[in-house]
């Protein structure tokens, strides 16, 4: 009997170590599909006309809906969106590992969305399909990457598609006085350490 229930075990941990790495991978694909949801309904919320104050004497409506409230949209800077590839994902500010796994982070120090100098989002290259920057090794010159903010649409066209060391960090350089997008991720094409595929853009004025 015990040897029944420890072969049962090891079966049950077996399938558990398999099936983690797809599990994790939805996990974080639901998380990253919630954010946008929520960055586009914030966008929403500055179409609707303002609720008026109620005039003196009259009581407020108990049964009016209350305001929605926005939490994690507020530490995002925008929204990725990259139609060649169906990507749509949030940007965070920061290279953390929290924000890494729920979207795509921008690195610290480097310029900002339609402004001069070079602005370098990093994502993960997800072993699923689709995922993240999964598919950026698609994009080739001319296709067209999307930073949408809160107050403005930035459009960058692809200009190269490169794949460098690590420690390669010039490529994250400004430019003079051009405006510049770099979407970084690792390339697996061999072991570690990875290489970087590297795709930059410039914005279409």
């Amino acid at each position: 009997m015990k040897r029944k229930l420890l072969a049962l075990l090891l079966v049950l941990v077996g399938l558990g170590i398999i099936c983690y790495p797809t599990a994790r991978d939805m996990y974080y694909e639901y998380q990253q599909r919630k954010l946008t949801a929520e960055w586009l309904a914030s966008l929403e919320q500055l179409d609707v006309e303002p609720a008026q104050a109620p005039e003196e004497n009259e009581a407020p409506d108990s049964q009016a809906a209350p305001a929605p409230v926005i939490d994690l949209t507020k530490e995002m800077e925008g929204l990725l969106i990259i139609d060649k590839i169906r990507l749509r994902v949030p940007i965070l500010p920061g290279i953390t590992k929290r924000n890494l796994d729920l979207a795509v982070a921008s690195v610290e120090s480097t310029g900002k969305p339609g402004q001069e100098g070079n602005y370098v989002i990093a994502g993960h290259n997800s072993r699923t399909y689709g995922l993240l920057f999964n598919r950026l090794d698609e994009l080739v010159p001319g296709d067209e990457i999307v930073v949408q903010c809160k107050d403005s649409t930035y459009t960058y066209k692809v200009t190269e598609s490169v794949i460098v060391q690590p420690d390669e960090v010039q490529i994250l350089l400004p430019e003079g006085n051009k405006k510049q997008i770099t979407l970084v991720t690792c390339d697996y094409s061999v072991p570690k350490p990875y290489l970087r595929l590297i795709v930059k853009g410039e914005l279409i004025e």
